[in-house]
């Protein structure tokens, strides 16, 4: 496929989406990014992030393994410069371009060519190893020192690739889906046996990515880098009385228990309305809970959005609720990132005490907490914030100093910088 690039900035992004960050203790040359798709619209921590990495002087390219979706995009999509190329999703080894690519490689490597593709024949993964040796092309022309990729899953198994082929380190950032739904946790020791260095969102995810590593046998470090999201303007939640949540509408994002603690809240507060903002696979079923359970005109499901539209909705709520569970196939989140940008501005969070959330949404402090599939407590948490506006802001800001504290954009660039340095890079430490 051709490749399609952006080349020049047309716009600067954003307030809050971009920090400088000192550099690290040896120099990093150039980055590729494998993604499964990019950009895309809910991933706006990989927007940030290469943001991020560019204002540090960073050279970042992009393989992506998917088009980009059929949606909005975020205004400082327009800022990145990293070339984006879309790597063939059905990579043949007879199709010329690849074949040449691979024999390049193959001739420079022979053994280790070798020894990858008997691997890729044996363990069923031939189509990512083609893919790997596309990229793997693309570092050697380019001169890129380490790749990186999002998600411990087909970019990751890519990425492997293309490094091991290439000869250059490693890293892979981890989330949740990739570590804990069914489909994927058989195969995450495997996807990370290779990779230098495993990035997590939370320190729950690094306690069990160790375990998964030591238990493994496998070389990977794994550190903690938070997403990071700059603190925006102060929002004054008691100014109104509605309700907000972001998220893809699935069922580990537990909207679904919004919409009946809704229900039960009406009789209490006549005027509440709920603005859901995201699209996904429920958004018909949400709509027909709602319309049951007597929700018609209070239950706004907005569809997609872009950073701007979520921040302007951010600066008109008394609270954020996103009461996430863990799925009956074992997906969940790892660390939403919606929570810390509505935190960030001083938006008071009411979520589930589900992995790692609590280490940002401490309860009583800068959010409440409630048992996931709790509706009654839900309504309960939501109800405290209706009646006390007080609360709501004092908990707000709370978690808009912890935010500033724990989640800047520049430790989180520094510590990616650190890793993507290799090990004559690195200070050590987690961000």
């Amino acid at each position: 496929m051709s490749q399609a690039a952006v080349t020049t900035p047309v716009a600067a992004p954003a307030a809050g989406w971009v920090a400088a960050a000192p550099g690290p203790s040896a120099p990093v040359g150039p980055v590729l990014y494998v993604l499964k798709r990019f950009p895309r619209l809910s991933e706006t921590f990989v927007l940030r992030e290469v943001l991020g990495l560019e204002a540090a002087g960073v050279r970042v390219l992009v393989d992506a393994l998917l088009p980009p979706e059929d949606s909005p995009t975020h205004p400082e999509l327009e800022a990145v410069r990293a070339e984006v190329r879309y790597v063939p999703r059905h990579a043949r080894l007879r199709d010329p371009a690849t074949l040449r690519a691979h024999l390049g490689l193959a001739l420079r490597r022979p053994v280790r060519w070798s020894t990858l593709a008997l691997r890729a024949r044996r363990d069923g993964t031939w189509r990512r190893f083609v893919q790997g040796g596309i990229v793997a092309d693309r570092v050697c022309r380019e001169g890129v020192t380490h790749v990186h990729a999002h998600f411990a899953t087909a970019s990751s198994e890519v990425a492997v690739v293309a490094a091991a082929l290439a000869g250059v380190t490693c890293s892979v950032t981890a989330h949740a889906k990739d570590i804990y739904h069914h489909d994927n946790a058989p195969h995450l020791a495997r996807r990370l046996s290779r990779v230098d260095t495993v990035v997590t969102v939370s320190s729950h995810n690094v306690t069990h990515l160790e375990s998964v590593v030591r238990e493994g046998g496998i070389r990977a470090s794994v550190r903690h880098v938070a997403n990071g999201v700059g603190v925006g303007p102060v929002a004054d939640p008691a100014a109104s009385t509605s309700l907000l949540c972001v998220a893809r509408l699935v069922p580990k994002k537990g909207v679904d228990l919004l919409v009946r603690a809704a229900a039960l809240l009406t009789e209490r507060h006549p005027g509440l309305v709920v603005d859901v903002i995201g699209d996904g696979p429920l958004r018909p079923e949400l709509a027909s809970l709602a319309d049951t359970l007597g929700l018609d005109g209070r239950i706004h499901l907005r569809g997609s959005a872009t950073g701007d539209e979520v921040q302007a909705a951010l600066a008109g709520c008394r609270a954020f609720v996103l009461p996430c569970r863990i799925d009956a196939d074992g997906d969940r989140d790892g660390m939403p990132t919606v929570l810390v940008e509505a935190l960030a501005r001083a938006v008071p969070v009411v979520s589930t005490d589900v992995v790692g959330i609590g280490e940002l949404v401490v309860d009583g402090v800068t959010g409440l907490l409630v048992p996931p599939d709790d509706v009654e407590a839900l309504a309960a948490a939501v109800d405290r914030l209706l009646v006390d506006p007080a609360l709501a802001v004092r908990l707000g800001r709370a978690g808009r100093r912890l935010v500033a504290e724990r989640y800047s954009p520049a430790d989180a660039t520094s510590a990616l910088l650190d890793v993507f340095a290799g090990p004559a890079g690195r200070t050590g430490g987690a961000a």
